[in-house]
């Protein structure tokens, strides 16, 4: 039964679980819109040599709402706070999917002395605005850039309590249209959390303030990043042209144009550290860690 503890860090309760025994020396810091049953099965299979944390910030699945406004410097403080109350190690290693591996980046200026290492797989980018630079209105609309919309819709629907209309699409969405091997207690937990009004409100709001410049212009550069290793995982861009193909109804020329820019904004992440290792997923889009864990096992061998 996936059944998370609950922590209450003052500004929030947040859910989280510790697989393994001893000090955490491993968290995961997940995607938007994200909750803990997406990771379950890789925390079980990471504590074999590591002693993981998982948590859902908060707002989704278990967690509480928050106090604070979800900020990047918020979400770090918060998890700051979680840390603060469970035993770990001096040094850790954080692995960051998506805009978690915004929040693992702005963690790792925050508190640089205790992290030894970053694993960040298809990371969000402080420098994401750009697409609206970069792209024509028509060109953005396709590119799947945009989460937006997506997100209100389920917010207004799940809200008048019409989250069932969702889950048959959730079902055929990411993470499920990349991996259909979770349990069904992990499959119930997704859904149930994926159907919650607080899930989208919350993931709306940490969306909009990733992008607000004031939030994330010291996230853009390498001034104040620690000399840490850093792993950079990224997904196949034939793989991901293809989709934007497929999903956005775009052109070739729009969906080279659109992997390009969005290859080229991970790669920055390449420049903080002079210990900074890339990695190129031949078989994945954007869930690497669903599609190809062997990749992350093997920057946690390199770290």
């Amino acid at each position: 039964m996936i059944k998370p503890d609950l922590i209450n860090i003052g500004s929030a309760k947040l859910a989280y679980k510790i697989f393994g025994t001893g000090k955490v020396n491993l968290i995961v810091e997940s995607s938007l819109n994200s909750c803990i049953g997406e990771w379950w099965h890789l925390g079980e299979k990471l504590s074999e040599k590591y002693t993981v944390l998982l948590y859902e910030r908060a707002g989704y699945g278990s967690s509480t709402k928050s106090s604070l406004d979800r900020t990047p410097k918020n979400i770090a403080n918060e998890l700051h706070n979680l840390l603060s109350l469970i035993h770990h190690e001096d040094k850790i290693i954080f692995i960051g999917h998506s805009q978690g591996g915004l929040y693992a980046q702005q963690y790792a200026r925050l508190y640089p002395e205790l992290v030894k290492g970053l694993i960040l797989i298809d990371p969000l980018s402080a420098n994401d605005n750009v697409w609206k630079e970069a792209l024509s209105p028509e060109e953005y609309k396709k590119s799947g850039a945009d989460k937006f919309k997506n997100f209100n819709t389920a917010y207004l629907l799940t809200k008048l309590h019409l989250g069932f209309i969702l889950k048959p699409l959730i079902k055929m969405a990411p993470p499920f249209y990349y991996y259909n091997g979770f349990s069904k207690e992990a499959l119930n937990y997704m859904l149930s959390s994926l159907t919650k009004p607080s899930q989208y409100k919350n993931a709306i709001e940490e969306y909009e303030l990733s992008h607000k410049p004031e939030e994330i212009e010291f996230l853009k550069y390498k001034d104040g990043f620690p000399q840490v290793p850093l792993f950079l995982i990224t997904h196949s861009s034939e793989f991901s042209i293809r989709e934007v193909m497929d999903f956005g109804q775009a052109s070739r020329e729009t969906a080279e144009k659109v992997e390009n820019l969005w290859q080229h904004l991970m790669k920055e992440y390449l420049t903080f550290t002079e210990n900074s290792t890339y990695i190129q997923a031949k078989n994945s889009s954007h869930y690497i860690h669903l599609t190809e864990f062997e990749l992350i096992e093997k920057a946690l061998i390199l770290m």
